[in-house]
């Protein structure tokens, strides 16, 4: 596993895709938390997205057990896509320290779907189990604020209560966690993908251009 050490989520979308479609979801998420583990922390946290799409719920114990510094947004999506549920992120909440910022990244993750998200990430459109109270919601949030006011914590919270109404929404998700593998094999497959995939594209080409813009002034 060593020759993916320094492997971006780019440079292991086409292995990953290729243990996707030869192995089972308990195979794909072994080859994959073993590639983690052999990574620096930095990226195994922009990395830790593609746990989600193994499509495997043991993931996400794996996902507690090593979530660490620094606490990159990916952590809380991927729990997110993985259908984590309320009583599992108010333990986080509670707990602290990298659990509780990636509890907050995965509540915001819960929200409608966005445009700037990742186009997967709106396919999915996961909703949160077993949702709580408004109440309990703020209660939960306010605990955290009381512990911890740091301005990471205040700007995420902030986000979620901007967001609750989404967050508590309840309903389907747009993707059941066992097709996520075939989500990330095929998005265009889905239901409103390829109106997402578009829109996500032409967003992505109009950054381009300003880019190339700049650069030609620049220049």
């Amino acid at each position: 596993m060593t020759e993916h050490q320094f492997a971006d989520s780019r440079a292991l979308h086409a292995p990953f895709a290729q243990q996707l479609s030869a192995c089972p979801a308990d195979g794909a998420l072994a080859w994959l938390t073993a590639i983690l583990a052999t990574q620096a922390p930095a990226l195994r946290s922009a990395n830790a997205i593609l746990l989600a799409y193994t499509g495997n719920h043991a993931a996400i114990g794996w996902i507690d057990a090593n979530v660490g510094s620094p606490v990159a947004g990916q952590w809380g999506v991927a729990a997110a896509l993985l259908d984590t549920p309320w009583p599992r992120i108010a333990g986080w909440l509670g707990q602290g320290g990298a659990h509780r910022l990636m509890a907050l990244d995965a509540l915001l993750a819960y929200r409608k779907p966005a445009v700037n998200m990742s186009p997967l990430e709106q396919i999915a459109a996961p909703v949160l189990a077993q949702a709580p109270a408004r109440a309990e919601l703020d209660a939960a949030l306010a605990a955290c604020l009381a512990a911890s006011a740091t301005p990471r914590m205040q700007a995420a919270v902030n986000s979620i209560g901007k967001h609750a109404g989404e967050i508590l929404r309840g309903g389907p998700r747009g993707v059941a966690v066992a097709d996520l593998p075939r989500l990330y094999l095929d998005p265009a497959a889905f239901q409103d993908a390829p109106a997402i995939l578009e829109r996500h594209e032409t967003v992505v080409g109009g950054m381009r251009q300003n880019l190339q813009n700049l650069l030609k002034g620049i220049l």
